[in-house]
């Protein structure tokens, strides 16, 4: 991974940077400040697939996360800014999880089975990304927050309020330091990936219980999820 030009090793992962011919670099515009990570998700089935529908739209992001949990870097982390959160992007790292989202964009033989009932979602059905992939994501966040990589991302949750975690818009956003949702601030996705995350690096559950933890806790569930009435407080 490359952060202000520097290389670093991220444990449990390998990330391809774009100093290899075949990775897209993205673009952008210089900046001397990060602050914050934002999640995403393409609603694609592919990288290749990815990148041509951000280049085409003039966005961009810093990591992609592909089906098989790989993760792909497209931009330097601290110095290139690029578009794709709105207000957020003059200080936040933008990381995409290649991903469906939506159950009519599934094809036969994709990697991705499992749907849920999700209100929170947008079209009310959701289709669960693979664990592997959360699991890319969860290093990715506990990295990025850590003193390893040298940044100011405080392993914070704008989202989360006492034990209630916000699965929609949150109120009054500000580009504070932490580790956002798109979803807070815009379209509708990110948030299964906060909530998996914080399962992980606060809750402190294993990679399994985390995935069935967030997807019983995500079923059904409304703008916001209640965290207590999960099983992750046994283990916080």
């Amino acid at each position: 991974m490359i952060i202000n030009g520097h290389k670093f090793e991220v444990s449990g992962l390998f990330v391809k940077t774009y100093e290899d011919d075949a990775i897209l670099r993205f673009p952008s515009q210089p900046r001397h400040k990060v602050a914050a990570l934002v999640l995403h998700e393409t609603v694609t089935r592919e990288l290749s697939t990815t990148l041509r529908a951000l280049t085409a739209r003039r966005l961009g992001v810093h990591l992609i996360v592909a089906p098989d949990g790989s993760v792909t870097q497209h931009a330097d982390l601290f110095r290139d800014r690029l578009a794709h959160a709105a207000g957020l992007n003059a200080a936040s790292v933008g990381l995409e999880l290649v991903t469906p989202y939506y159950p009519h964009f599934l094809r036969p033989g994709s990697p991705w089975t499992e749907i849920i009932p999700a209100p929170w979602a947008h079209g009310g059905r959701y289709v669960l990304p693979l664990p592997c992939q959360l699991e890319a994501v969860a290093r990715l966040v506990s990295f990025l927050t850590g003193p390893e990589s040298g940044f100011l991302i405080h392993k914070s949750w704008p989202g989360v309020t006492g034990s209630s975690l916000a699965m929609g818009r949150v109120k009054d956003p500000h580009p504070r330091p932490g580790i956002w949702a798109h979803h807070y601030v815009g379209h509708a996705d990110g948030a299964f990936l906060v909530l998996y995350a914080w399962l992980r690096l606060e809750a402190g559950l294993s990679p399994e219980r985390a995935f069935n933890e967030a997807r019983s806790l995500a079923t059904g569930a409304g703008q916001v999820i209640d965290l207590s009435k999960g099983r992750a407080q046994s283990e916080v």
